[in-house]
């Protein structure tokens, strides 16, 4: 399975050498295609098992394999519905910095992005870097206007590197769905392919330079939040050139500034985002906000961007307030009418696991529930009844745990839930219309909301299939999928049989007719008998262990290991 993404040996062999030092050396031998030439043991596994728990060995391993793992593992980080709570907590903690490179190749990928010398558009560049990271390194520069620019580098041939990483992940997700029982849950290769495309967008710097210009649309009427202009001129797929703001990141503000009025304008600006601008930074972790001298809070970094339809805004709106009135049967059916189910799912399971979520929270108000465990555990319901909730919910859960950090270290007794009230009262008021509504009246309202949208959904769905001819019933249960293996058994062991007897039958055939013979031996003979034994043989042992091949439990493995 893995020689045909291959094209670097050494790389794949540092690969597999590097997931058995950490002991996950177990996963990769089961792929029976694995090239002779590579091996798990290249380090000693024990040196990697003595570093902690299974959550650190993952994150320590994909800091050791590089730039793509690493942006792999933070992209696991805000996916709760996929991973197990302490590994999400581990991930967070993966380290993206880089060994600076050399200015003369800084100003050779500069040459080479704007087809220029750098030095016909730029009046000076600093060859002291800003922050360097795995994909890129930023240098503060001045243009020959006189700006202050911040001119961000993508890495030389690092689009290349992470190609040929991503083909590997590639070959590792189909492994993982082949020998892992819960593969089902996660997709493996799903997962993959939506963080392909993340970071294929991450790579061309025109997609951070639209999303710039769209955020700075966005915020014209917002005079106290600062975006800064992009210079699309002096930009192109590997280079892009911002304005220089002069400020303080929010990991390092002084004692002495405002921080609780920072704070509310934090979650203020958070939820003009989603709820009326429809699009919200994916990514505001400290560093990216920016306490600006003249009192104003910028916001960088734009590579990613998460946008919400209507409708989402509107679900948002109905889980929220589904959770403060610790309605389980609302927000079981919203996770139904958006987790895309992959079989039929027991709604009144989902709803008793909702309940056991919701009771560890009922003698709490609002404003103590850590929103973060919550959203992981409502996300992991979603895992376990086998709903694929869509990567923009997941995206805005990170980002809004993000910023409920950043939020509550500024100002610990905030109430988040006031500061939302108007954003959700005027959604739903847009939506049902009454002017006051709380309590059992809320209740009653999301229950019917969610049933009138319920509904008309599977009828339609029931309707298309009779209409198309697709509409079918299916019956299932132990006895019948018993009897599909023996069935299929018994269709591999006569098939078997009949292919073996013919190629004994066939070597008689060919004994009558040609006398071919090796010291005396007929050797048309020998070889029918042999294939057609090695046949028999191979039906026969494939016909008894069947039953028995399973796959791996992930769980049970790391159970085990802990």
């Amino acid at each position: 399975m893995l020689r045909a993404a291959a094209q670097d040996l050494k790389r794949l062999r540092r690969i597999t050498g590097v997931i058995g030092k950490y002991g996950y050396d177990e996963f990769v031998k089961k792929s029976p295609d694995l090239p002779d030439e590579l091996s798990t043991t290249d380090f000693e596994p024990a040196e990697g098992k003595q570093t902690g728990s299974a959550p650190r060995r993952f994150r320590l391993m994909l800091e050791e394999l590089g730039p793509t793992f690493i942006k792999f593992g933070q992209v696991l980080s805000s996916r709760p519905d996929l991973v197990s709570r302490e590994y999400v907590e581990e991930l967070k903690n993966l380290q993206d910095d880089c060994e600076a490179l050399p200015f003369d190749q800084i100003e050779r990928a500069i040459r080479e992005g704007l087809g220029r010398d750098p030095y016909a558009l730029f009046s000076s560049i600093d060859p002291a870097p800003l922050a360097t990271a795995s994909i890129a390194q930023v240098h503060r520069g001045v243009t020959k206007t006189g700006a202050q620019v911040v001119i961000k580098v993508q890495r030389p041939d690092i689009a290349n590197e992470v190609r040929a990483d991503i083909d590997i992940l590639y070959r590792v997700a189909q492994l993982l769905d082949a020998v892992i029982e819960e593969s089902q849950l996660a997709e493996p290769v799903g997962v993959v392919r939506e963080f392909d495309k993340a970071l294929t967008e991450e790579l061309n710097f025109r997609h951070e330079s639209t999303n710039a210009l769209e955020f700075k649309r966005l915020h014209e009427g917002r005079a106290d939040i600062a975006i800064p202009a992009v210079f699309t001129e002096l930009s192109s797929p590997t280079v892009l050139t911002m304005e220089y703001l002069e400020g303080v990141p929010f990991s390092r503000l002084p004692d002495d500034c405002e921080k609780k009025k920072i704070a509310a304008r934090i979650i203020q600006e958070a939820f003009d985002e989603v709820f009326i601008d429809g699009v919200f930074h994916a990514d505001p972790h400290p560093g990216n906000l920016m306490l600006l001298d003249d009192g104003r809070y910028a916001i960088l970094d734009f590579g990613l961007l998460g946008r919400l339809s209507p409708q989402m805004k509107e679900t948002i709106v109905v889980i929220a307030l589904a959770v403060a009135v610790r309605d389980a049967d609302t927000i079981s059916r919203t996770l139904y009418r958006l987790g895309q189910p992959d079989e039929r799912v027991d709604l009144a399971e989902v709803k008793r696991d909702t309940e056991l979520v919701l009771q560890r929270y009922l003698n709490r108000s609002i404003s103590d529930i850590d929103s973060t465990i919550l959203t992981q555990e409502i996300l992991s319901l979603g895992m376990k009844h086998r709903l694929r909730i869509p990567a923009e919910y997941t995206m805005l859960g990170r980002a809004g745990a993000t910023i409920e950090g950043i939020v509550r270290e500024l100002d610990p007794s905030i109430d988040v839930a006031e500061v939302a009230r108007p954003y959700a009262e005027k959604l739903l008021m847009d939506r049902i219309g009454p002017q006051q509504v709380e309590g059992g009246l809320y209740r009653a309202l999301l229950q019917f909301q969610g049933m009138s949208e319920d509904v008309p959904l599977q009828l339609s769905q029931i309707l298309s299939d009779v209409s198309s001819g697709r509409f079918g019933v299916n019956v299932s249960g132990q006895m019948l999928e018993k009897l599909n293996t023996s069935v299929l058994t018994a269709a591999t062991t006569v098939s078997g049989a009949i292919l073996g007897g013919s190629f004994i039958i066939g070597s008689f055939i060919g004994l009558a007719q040609l006398d071919w013979k090796i010291f005396g031996i007929p050797i048309v003979g020998v070889f029918g008998a042999v294939v057609g034994a090695m046949v028999v043989s191979w039906v026969g042992a494939y016909a008894m262990l069947r039953p028995r091949l399973k796959k791996i439990s992930v769980i049970r493995l790391f159970m085990k290991k802990r």
